[in-house]
């Protein structure tokens, strides 16, 4: 019987056409009101997207796009010309509305179908938008373009602004008026403006956790959520008990900038140009005073690309206590400075020639670059090209890694060599350099790779592996404790988990169906497979679920092996992912590490 090798759970022949709530034979009814299909951010960090159906109409909650290894964008399969009759977007991070272009694009939106958001969040989704097109246009031919610029204009023409709280949907999206279905939206303190989300209609009632942080000094703490029958909980941290305290992850990165201005030695930090990078320029203007004067005076703190742009967004709202923590509002009220997200000392080069000048200044006049730039996982943007400059013209160099790297990334690819032991760091990357050729260098080197589309000419770099520093305890996203106490909050009966990597789903799994008084299962949700929410609850799910008296009736011994398994093909998965961004290795090279890891 032929086998759906991406996807063992659906049917092996599956097109365009395929409908998921039809081969589950599920549909909305008086009986069960509402439905939620995962297509995108499954089993996976990136392109979250759900479908939620009830029956008058068909909404989205947000619709993001792949940073990593996978798709790049969420699955569409099934949904016919203007399906969608509204849009609930969480928050602006790329891989929770990076994919609205390509469904405006497809022709997926209802005409007037609104995407709802709260002010902040449209903000900084236009920012994000507009830039994820230049890099869109810039990765692509004009044949594979999945957008244009004419498709970001109409997505940034539907948003609808909200602030917290909430009302009918019919309120703000032009649905039937019969169409009973209730929303809210609470402070998830991930992002400036992010939210949870509540969907409630004739009684039942679904809660979408979005991306949840509450770490974030600036910004409130989570808003309390209301209790619902279903909590689809977001799960990147959910391997990870409790991160380390923000004051130890400020004070590690003071240290290490401390050390390298002491050295001479240029530190780049790729960041997330939204959110991680003005948390990185007030933690850095907060404690500027505690260094010496003389080596003040020999840092150039340098903030890069949209970093830049968001941050003026930021000092838009610093005043406004439904997006800021009181105690952020009041300092700038009392002291009169509107701009505490920006060190008087940070300066944001424009150009290239400004970039190449700045480097070129740093080796003679003995200043040192603190450099700030997107993207956080080297994944984009300028600061690969930092990297690989810094690896071509320094023989010492910090690379400071502070937010979470996902599978397949150039930032998760350096972090598996560390964890092998390697005593210099290899990669190939289409990064430019700021001038006509990277500077003369034994360890920046051309090459050509060979692609589906042809040789493709890339650069590839070594730097030494001790240039590399993970600073934990920085990451917007909560972990499981948090996660925990957020879902005895829902009180849900069932808990599906969304937006995490395998091995984290695992372990969270585990940690709620013990500590979740309510909840009688969890689930894994998987791409493409419904979630029923019936006035019975949710009793029929198509994926495995986890009960307590599954997990009471484990042994110890038996967990410690199923752990030490999962942790097994996570390495798996990882080293899988290296290799097949590798370009020296083949296909059956790859087959053959598998088979190798195997054999173990």
């Amino acid at each position: 019987m032929p086998i759906n090798t991406d996807h063992p759970w659906l049917p092996a022949e599956t097109d365009e056409t395929f409908d998921p709530l039809d081969h589950a034979d599920v549909s909305p009814d008086a009986e069960t009101p509402l439905i939620i299909t995962p297509r995108g951010g499954a089993r996976e960090v990136g392109r979250s997207c759900y479908q939620v159906d009830t029956e008058h109409a068909t909404y989205l909650v947000d619709c993001g796009l792949n940073q990593g290894t996978g798709d790049q964008f969420p699955d569409d399969r099934g949904l016919g010309p203007e399906a969608i009759d509204a849009v609930f977007l969480t928050h602006a991070h790329i891989d929770h509305c990076g994919g609205l272009p390509v469904f405006e694009a497809r022709g997926l939106l209802e005409d007037d179908a609104p995407i709802v958001a709260t002010p902040p969040t449209i903000d900084l989704a236009t920012l994000l938008l507009r830039d994820s097109l230049k890099i869109h246009q810039h990765e692509t031919t004009h044949r594979d373009r999945q957008f244009t610029e004419r498709d970001v204009t109409a997505v940034i023409d539907r948003f609808e602004p909200v602030s917290y709280g909430g009302g009918l949907v019919a309120g703000v999206a032009d649905v039937p008026e019969q169409e009973p279905l209730v929303f809210r939206f609470g402070n998830a303190a991930h992002l400036l403006g992010s939210a949870w989300l509540t969907l409630q209609t004739t009684g039942q009632k679904v809660v979408f956790s979005g991306d949840l942080g509450g770490r974030a000094g600036h910004l409130p703490s989570i808003e309390t959520p209301p209790q619902a029958d279903l909590l689809l909980c977001e799960s990147t941290y959910g391997g990870t008990h409790s991160h380390t305290s923000i004051n130890d992850a400020q004070t590690t990165l003071f240290e290490a900038i401390e050390q390298s201005v002491r050295d001479g030695s240029p530190v780049l930090i790729p960041t997330f140009a939204v959110g991680r990078a003005q948390l990185l320029q007030l933690v850095i203007g907060d404690r500027l005073h505690e260094f010496p004067a003389e080596l003040r005076q020999k840092m150039r703190l340098v903030v890069d690309g949209m970093a830049q742009e968001a941050t003026e967004l930021y000092h838009e709202y610093v005043q406004d206590d439904t997006v800021m923590d009181d105690a952020m509002v009041n300092r700038v009220v009392e002291s009169g400075y509107e701009t505490p997200f920006q060190p008087d000392i940070a300066e944001f080069p424009e150009t290239d020639a400004d970039r190449r000048a700045l480097l070129e200044d740093a080796g003679g006049t003995g200043t040192v670059p603190i450099v700030i730039a997107p993207s956080g996982m080297l994944s984009g943007g300028n600061s690969p090209r930092y990297l690989t400059e810094f690896a071509a013209r320094y023989d010492r160099a910090t690379l400071l890694l502070t937010g979470y790297q996902a599978s397949g990334t150039l930032g998760r690819t350096l972090q598996n060599q560390i964890k092998a032991d390697d005593d210099e760091l290899t990669y190939t990357t289409e990064a430019t350099p700021f001038g006509t050729d990277w500077p003369t260098s034994e360890t920046v080197q051309w090459t050509t790779i060979d692609t589906d589309d042809g040789p493709d000419r890339v650069t590839r770099a070594t730097i030494p592996a001790d240039w590399l520093q993970t600073v934990h305890g920085f990451s917007g996203h909560a972990a499981q404790n948090a996660l925990l106490e957020y879902a005895r909050q829902v009180s849900p009966e069932t808990i599906a988990l969304i937006h995490g990597p395998e091995y984290a789903q695992a372990q969270l799994a585990e940690h709620f169906t013990r500590n979740v008084e309510s909840t009688s299962q969890v689930t894994r949700s998987r791409l493409l497979t419904p979630i029923p929410l019936s006035r019975e609850g949710t009793d029929e799910l198509a994926t495995p679920v986890l009960t307590p008296e599954q997990v009471e009736g484990t042994s110890s011994d038996v967990r410690e092996q199923v752990r030490q398994l999962r942790e097994h093909v996570a390495a798996l998965s990882e080293e899988l992912a290296t290799a097949r961004n590798e370009s020296t290795l083949s296909e059956a090279d790859v087959r053959a590490i598998v088979r190798d890891e195997r054999e173990e």
